[in-house]
């Protein structure tokens, strides 16, 4: 599913209504575009905190194995 093309069509749409209704609300199309970079943003800070989760998984894990090396000897 592509979220960009998605959002065009609905805008698309929401244009389309607009003209058939004989008026526009600006607000509305601006609380779309708020909600878009909001989502944006949102799904850039959970694919960071994913990659920082994967990080210090794998540190931890090393310093496990590296402690168990130490222990052994």
């Amino acid at each position: 599913m592509n979220m960009k093309s998605d959002a065009e069509h609905i805008r698309k749409t929401i244009d389309k209504l607009f003209k058939d209704a004989g008026y526009t609300v600006p607000e509305l199309l601006i609380y779309i575009e708020t909600l878009e970079k909001n989502h944006e943003q949102l799904a850039l800070q959970m694919n960071k905190m994913k990659l920082d989760s994967v990080r210090k998984a794998s540190a931890a894990a090393g310093m496990n194995s590296r402690l168990k090396d130490a222990l052994r000897e």
